[in-house]
């Protein structure tokens, strides 16, 4: 990536070589450069890019995603899917809005050379950080939990085979979580997305006797952990209750006084986040009372 600094003569050169790590360049032009006009001056300078990129065999490009931790391209959570191209050597950042105690997966995916090679895309371990975390020039460490699920269903990545990545990560705190991306080797087509794979359930209640059920089945490949929410109806938080799902288990909790014991005559909400990929979890509700049983959702928000 080649970035410019227009003042008294100067400009830089700024190789990315991965998330955060920067080789810099300044050189010094001459006087008479200094006595251009700013149009003039941009004229140059963008002439002397395309010959510094084409003395190097470098293709000359223009990026739609942004190259700055500062201002992040924001990815919807809502599961749609962006195809854009990938030059060489080069980091994007990627930017989602999150709720608190969501979780939520990204994936980014070479769209057609998804196999492992080094003259398309192959793309670096992600790396995520949080709203407090600080970075200085775009470096800097993390404090999110991430976890790197590439290889299980449903697999990007495995045993030397596809060059994708994707990543689950639950959020401790409201805002901006940046995602840093980081291409290895040559250019291509790729595709990205985000998704919120919390799962809801609309209503809990323990009134009249009744109490609630809640069954989670993991039908991914690889061991989820999570976490079980349990809100009274002004979203406040409980109960949370952490639950370890082995591949192809489940878990099943109520809230019974024999159980989570949550407060009588009361009702709110069920939320659970999760370390998985999109739709890992599956996961019922039941109503329970002295006269009938009530099927409740407890799913996903659906992606487009």
């Amino acid at each position: 990536m080649l970035w410019f600094h227009f003042g008294t003569g100067k400009f830089r050169i700024v190789l990315i070589l991965q998330c955060g790590n920067q080789i810099q360049i300044t050189i010094v032009l001459s006087q008479l450069i200094t006595t251009f006009t700013r149009q003039a001056k941009m004229r140059v300078l963008m002439g002397f890019s395309v010959l510094l990129a084409l003395g190097a065999g470098l293709p000359v490009r223009a990026t739609a995603e942004s190259l700055s931790c500062t201002a992040p391209e924001i990815i919807v959570t809502d599961g749609r899917l962006t195809q854009s191209t990938f030059p060489d050597s080069t980091t994007y950042w990627f930017g989602i809005y999150a709720q608190a105690n969501h979780s939520y997966s990204a994936e980014f995916v070479p769209s057609t050379d998804n196999y492992y090679n080094t003259t398309k895309i192959r793309i670096a371990t992600l790396a995520v950080y949080g709203p407090n975390d600080t970075l200085q020039s775009c470096r800097g460490n993390s404090s999110v939990v991430v976890t790197q699920n590439s290889g299980y269903a449903p697999v990007i990545q495995k045993g030397g085979n596809g060059m994708g990545r994707r990543i689950s990560f639950t959020a401790p705190s409201s805002g901006l979580y940046l995602i840093c991306v980081t291409n290895l080797a040559g250019a291509g087509t790729y595709a990205f997305r985000a998704v919120d794979t919390t799962l809801i359930s609309v209503r809990w209640n323990t009134s009249g006797g009744y109490d609630t059920l809640w069954t989670l089945l993991n039908v991914s490949d690889m061991p989820i952990t999570g976490t079980l929410y349990l809100l009274d109806m002004g979203g406040q938080v409980l109960t949370a209750v952490p639950l370890s799902i082995s591949p192809g288990g489940r878990v099943a909790h109520t809230s019974a006084t024999t159980d989570l014991n949550l407060p009588r005559n009361s009702a709110g909400i069920a939320m659970f986040s999760h370390n998985g990929p999109p739709d890992s979890i599956l996961a019922e509700a039941f109503l329970n009372g002295p006269t009938l049983t009530v099927p409740e959702k407890f799913e996903s928000v659906p992606v487009h």
